[in-house]
């Protein structure tokens, strides 16, 4: 069987109001159309992405969960952020679009009491539309 490295490596922001001019291919992904600015998340391991799938009142639901370890703080500032994700083998996924939903950003920093214990910031990033994960195409 083939193995598919879809480890997320590189986690990447933006506002979401600088993403006003993408063009959203249903069924198939997000063309960006031109460089972004778009700013590197230090991560302190490789990071974890999940698409789950419902139904809810004759809609198809997908909830994208990012989950990451940060070695410093994550400051969110009431700003409306999507999110570009890169996995290992360098496929990139965009997480929110310029329009409502938006993703929702939590973070928590971990003291752990044990010298052993991982500290850092956790964050994680939930988003729900009927789109699904969108592939980037350029």
């Amino acid at each position: 069987m083939l193995q598919i490295l879809d480890n997320i490596k590189s986690i990447r922001y933006i506002e979401t109001r600088l993403l006003r001019h993408i063009t959203i291919v249903p069924g198939l992904g997000v063309m960006l159309n031109f460089w972004r600015n778009f700013k590197e998340i230090p991560l302190a391991d490789l990071a974890s992405m999940e698409v789950a799938s419902k139904v809810d009142n004759k809609s198809r639901l997908f909830t994208t969960t990012i989950k990451a370890l940060l070695p410093e703080r994550f400051r969110v500032n009431n700003r409306k952020l999507a999110f570009l994700v890169t996995t290992v083998s360098g496929d990139r996924f965009l997480v929110g679009t310029c329009e409502s939903p938006f993703p929702i950003v939590n973070t928590s920093d971990m003291f752990p009491d044990a010298a052993n214990g991982q500290s850092g910031c956790t964050l994680t990033v939930e988003y729900t539309d009927t789109l699904g994960l969108l592939p980037v195409l350029d």
